[in-house]
């Protein structure tokens, strides 16, 4: 996925997505609501290249964006 600007991440939330068309990875994260292990969504890249990782819960409905190293 890409997008202009990487402040429009912000925005996105997870009612935004159909969870059921998007490519999801499992992860080492773990969700700090409920303890479950969350799935990688991504990356997402901006006009400047800089990637992004989407962490979602689907139990707390969760969706965190972080910037890869």
């Amino acid at each position: 996925m890409k997008l202009e600007r990487s402040g429009d991440l912000i925005y996105w939330t997870y009612f935004m997505f159909d969870w059921q068309k998007e490519e999801q990875h499992p992860s080492d994260r773990v969700c700090q609501g409920c303890g479950k292990t969350m799935g990688r969504v991504g990356p997402v890249s901006d006009a400047k290249g800089t990637q992004y990782d989407g962490y979602v819960c689907h139990v707390d409905k969760i969706l965190l964006w972080v910037r890869r190293a």
